[in-house]
């Protein structure tokens, strides 16, 4: 359990260290402390703060999405930085065995332990570090698959269907793992209007660690999968967006599994309410 919890602690710093870069990076606070609301034009003060709070949840969307696809990009997998930090302190336990078998002079229990990697910084990728350790352009494979967002017929029922497809010459293998409690730790679907104000679809934001064999599907070339995925719809005025034109963007993350996409796909489309 402590191992996990470092495991997962890691993560915590992860978020932390790019939040902390991307607030000062976007410009965030100058830019809301430069917005302004018009006393002639809202007068009441419940509805200057309902003004304020539009330009506000778009600021909130531009830089949790910013912060996701850059914690996304760190790796997630065995041997990497949070599973060192993990290993670490399991070592601590390791050891105890090792003492407890020494004294008690069993002379069969193995007394080498494996030493955990690389754990610090936990955001080593430029931006946030700048040091040349590894580039975006690295994390950023380029891959044949295409991602685009397929049908919106159900979206004001909170639901719209996404495209996988192989655009390449030879197989493609993806994890076969989205489902209504998955899908929000795969995709960040966002909703913006001409005019700038975006709300986050997402009822949960975050990374997810499968503790099991994962699930695979392989599509061939030129082959199609197509899956729902939620949208969460409590931040929208479906009422006051229906004069707006709008557009819809969801981007998908993935840095677990073996011989499978690893990295982001993203896709737009225009949704009229």
């Amino acid at each position: 359990m402590q191992a996990s919890l470092a495991h997962e602690k890691h993560h915590l710093r992860e978020l932390n260290d790019a939040f902390k870069f991307y607030w000062d990076n976007l410009r965030i606070q100058d830019s809301i402390e430069l917005q302004h609301v018009s006393c002639e034009k809202f007068p009441k003060m419940d509805d200057a703060l309902n003004e304020m709070r539009k330009f506000v949840r778009s600021w909130t969307a531009t830089y949790m999405t910013a912060v996701k696809k850059y914690v996304e990009l760190l790796p997630d997998k065995e041997n990497t930085r949070p599973y060192c930090a993990g290993q670490k302190v399991l070592n601590e336990a390791t050891l105890q065995i090792i003492n407890q078998a020494k004294a008690n002079g069993w002379s069969k229990v193995p007394d080498q332990v494996t030493e955990p990697g690389t754990i610090e910084p936990p955001c080593f990728l430029p931006p946030v570090n700048k040091e040349k350790s590894r580039s975006m352009a690295v994390a950023e494979q380029p891959t044949p698959l295409t991602l685009s967002i397929a049908d919106t017929s159900k979206f004001r029922e909170g639901r719209i269907m996404v495209c996988f497809r192989n655009e390449g010459n030879q197989p493609v293998r993806i994890l076969d793992e989205i489902n209504d409690g998955t899908a929000d730790y795969f995709f960040l679907t966002l909703l913006r209007t001409e005019q700038g104000d975006a709300r986050i679809l997402n009822a949960e934001l975050g990374k997810m660690t499968f503790q099991r064999p994962l699930n695979y599907r392989e599509l061939a070339p030129g082959q199609e999968y197509n899956v729902t995925i939620p949208v969460c719809l409590d931040e929208v005025e479906l009422e006051d967006w229906k004069q707006c034109s709008c557009e819809l963007e969801t981007s998908y993350y993935n840095q677990q599994g073996k011989d499978c996409l690893l990295g982001v796909l993203q896709a737009t489309t225009k949704l009229a309410l």
